[in-house]
């Protein structure tokens, strides 16, 4: 299994279950259609301080989805944990912290109570967004894109 593999599941908890959102990280192990997948849970993104800070959420603009955002960020990006890299926690960096703003308001504010996105789809997001920004320092995961899985022009 590659990197390229990996899914990111979001999981609300159903009705007024005052359980915390979780983001799961998958291998995709496809069945004989799409809608029919037998994923393969490799870990599950935790955001730090939940009890204090609040967990993850997502589908409106606020602090949970900027958290998600930062999570799956760091993670796509092989970048580890959010609070050490750069995105929140100790010393911020503003290209990153930008990065995690717009991925929530770009996507994660689209989202329902569940969810896949592929590392994938992540990391061509990224790329994009570094690319409007003008930015040529880009980091190491976005340097080689994984290959697109759907049929040729």
């Amino acid at each position: 299994m590659t990197k390229q593999d990996r899914i990111y599941h979001g999981v609300q908890p159903a009705g007024n279950d005052n359980g915390q959102c979780r983001i799961l990280v998958e291998k995709r192990k496809p069945g004989p259609t799409e809608r029919q997948v037998d994923d393969l849970v490799l870990y599950e993104l935790t955001p730090k301080d939940a009890e204090a800070l609040g967990g993850f959420n997502w589908g409106y603009s606020g602090s949970g989805p900027g958290r998600a955002a930062n999570a799956i960020l760091a993670d796509a990006l092989g970048l580890g944990d959010p609070w050490v890299c750069g995105f929140e926690g100790g010393p911020i960096d503003p290209i990153l912290e930008a990065l995690g703003v717009d991925f929530a308001a770009d996507v994660l504010v689209q989202c329902c109570s569940e969810w896949r996105i592929s590392r994938a789809g992540v990391l061509r997001w990224c790329r994009g967004w570094y690319a409007q920004q003008g930015a040529n320092d880009l980091p190491a995961a976005l340097a080689d894109l994984p290959e697109l899985t759907s049929s040729s022009l």
